[in-house]
């Protein structure tokens, strides 16, 4: 029995310290997940706490075959998103986006032109080296050791820039809530 198997039997039977473990081992990921989406620290945590709270509530749906990390991180995207539907981000249409997105590894998926337009503008407004990278990275999809290569840099300088260029769009496109949120989660795949 792997230790994922071990853990879900642990939970069914209520195992205080299986649900310490746990905790221990996911929240603070979740929670910076969810802080990602959500843009406040204090609900990003309460709605971490209520999705294991739930796992609490649910254990005995739990099967041998549940991918614990795939359910609380699922689970933690379906919470942010229903916050964020409930507070009526501004553009439905938008939203639509942003949950399609977090299912998306390429910035192309995203067929609305003005969308596109607002994220290229927002890459091309970087400076030199940053905008190289970050165009290398988010529209080319190359890997990190493949823009240190091609450009002679270490990997850490190119995964700065990246940092940088993200930090550098974001407030570019602060004004613009849904578009935000969908570049905030799109960015996420690209930071591994």
């Amino acid at each position: 029995m792997d230790e994922n198997n071990t853990l879900i039997e642990r939970l069914k039977a209520n195992d205080e310290t299986a649900y310490q473990q746990l905790f221990e081992i996911y929240f603070k990921r979740l929670h910076h997940f969810a802080e990602r989406m959500v843009f406040d620290t204090e609900v990003a945590h309460d709605l971490v706490q209520d999705v294991f709270i739930s796992l609490y509530e649910n254990n005995r749906k739990l099967s041998a075959q549940s991918n614990l990390s795939a359910w609380l991180f699922v689970s933690v995207r379906n919470s942010c998103l229903k916050y964020l539907r409930d507070r009526k981000v501004e553009d439905r249409r938008n939203l639509l986006y942003v949950e399609a997105t977090l299912n998306s590894e390429s910035i192309e998926w995203i067929d609305d032109e003005e969308l596109l337009k607002k994220i290229y503008l927002a890459i091309e407004n970087l400076p030199d080296k940053c905008r190289q990278i970050a165009k290398m990275r988010f529209i080319k999809e190359m890997k990190f050791s493949e823009i240190a290569s091609e450009l002679s840099i270490s990997e850490n300088t190119a995964k700065v820039q990246v940092h940088r260029a993200i930090s550098k769009i974001k407030e570019q496109l602060a004004a613009d809530s849904a578009l935000f949120v969908l570049f905030s989660a799109y960015v996420e795949y690209f930071l591994e």
